[in-house]
C-alpha cells in the first residue's frame, strides 16, 4: 500500500503534466471550454429545483429552504464523486498502452480522472459563491466565515476519491462487469445521500440509519454545513470524512498494489 503511494509522491510533477494535459484534450477544439464543465450541474441543478422544489415542495420554514441553494451545496460535490468514479474505474482499461511501457506509474491514471473533474468541481465554486452571495442578499443565513474551513473538506474528499479510484481501477482490469456495477450503485447512492432532502427529514429510522453510514454522507453533510447554514461541522463529521478518506486510501492502495503485477497481462 505504502509503495503505491510512494510511486505516485515521486511522480508528482507527472500526474499534474497528464491532469493538465486530460483538461486541455477534453476540450480541444471546443469554442465555450471549461464552461461545458458547468452546463452538467446547471441542468441538473434546474430540474431537481423544479421537481423537487416545486411540484414536491419543502414544507415551510423547513431546514431545506431556499431549496436552490440548499441543492446546489450538496449537489456540485456530488457530480465530482460520480463523474471521477465513473471515469477512474476504467483509466487503466482506456490507457492500455501507457501501463504497458515499464517504467509508467500505472496509478496516476485513475488520480488524473479525480484531479481533472475536481478542477471542475473547483471552477463551479464561483457559480456557488455567487448563488449564496444572492441568498445573504435576499436575507437568508447562508455561508459566511465557515466556508474557510472548506479547503479542508476538499482535501478530505479528494484522498477518498483518490482511495476509491485506485483500487476499483485496478478492480476492473480483471472484472469488467465492475464498471456497470459501479454505475448503478452511484445512481443508487445518489438517493442514499442527503442531497435532495435534509437528514433530519427522513421519517424511517431504520432509512436514516442507512444514510448516516453511506461514507459519502458525512461529506456532503460538511458542505451543507459550512456553505448552506454556515456553521461548523461537529466533531462526528470530520471523524467520520477523516475514517472513511483514510479507510479509502488503505484500501484503495493495498489493492492495487496486490494487483499491479497482473495489470499489464489482464488490460
Amino acid at each position: 500500500m505504502l509503495t503505491t503511494f510512494r510511486h505516485i509522491l515521486r511522480s508528482r510533477s507527472l500526474l499534474a503534466t497528464l491532469t493538465v494535459r486530460e483538461l486541455k484534450a477534453r476540450y480541444r477544439g471546443s469554442v465555450l471550454g471549461f464552461f461545458w464543465s458547468l452546463v452538467n450541474p446547471l441542468l441538473l441543478l434546474g430540474v431537481y429545483s423544479f421537481v423537487f422544489g416545486m411540484a414536491f415542495r419543502p414544507a415551510r420554514g423547513s431546514a431545506a429552504e431556499p431549496y436552490a441553494l440548499f441543492l446546489i451545496c450538496g449537489l456540485f460535490p456530488w457530480i465530482w464523486v460520480a463523474s471521477s468514479l465513473n471515469e477512474g474505474v476504467v483509466s487503466l482499461a482506456t490507457h492500455s498502452g501507457l501501463i504497458r511501457k515499464a517504467a509508467f506509474p500505472a496509478e496516476l491514471l485513475p488520480l488524473v480522472a479525480v484531479l481533472g473533474n475536481g478542477a471542475h468541481f473547483l471552477l463551479a465554486l464561483p457559480i456557488l459563491g455567487a448563488a449564496l452571495a444572492v441568498g445573504r442578499a435576499l436575507g437568508y443565513a447562508v455561508g459566511g466565515l465557515s466556508c474557510l474551513l472548506l479547503p479542508v473538506v476538499v482535501l478530505l474528499e479528494l484522498a477518498l476519491l483518490s482511495g476509491l479510484a485506485l483500487g476499483l481501477a485496478a478492480l476492473y482490469v480483471h472484472f469488467k462487469d465492475l464498471k456497470d456495477i459501479v454505475a448503478n450503485l452511484l445512481t443508487l447512492f445518489f438517493f442514499l445521500t442527503p442531497i435532495l432532502y435534509s437528514l433530519e427529514a427522513i421519517p424511517v429510522r431504520a432509512l436514516s440509519l442507512v444514510v448516516r453510514v453511506n461514507p459519502v454522507t458525512p461529506f456532503i453533510l460538511a458542505y451543507q454545513q459550512l456553505l448552506f447554514y454556515g456553521q461548523l461541522p461537529g466533531v462526528t463529521v470530520w471523524l467520520q470524512m477523516l475514517g472513511a478518506a483514510l479507510a479509502a486510501c488503505a484500501l484503495g492502495g493495498w489493492v492495487f498494489h496486490r494487483l499491479r503485477d497482473t495489470l499489464v497481462e489482464a488490460v
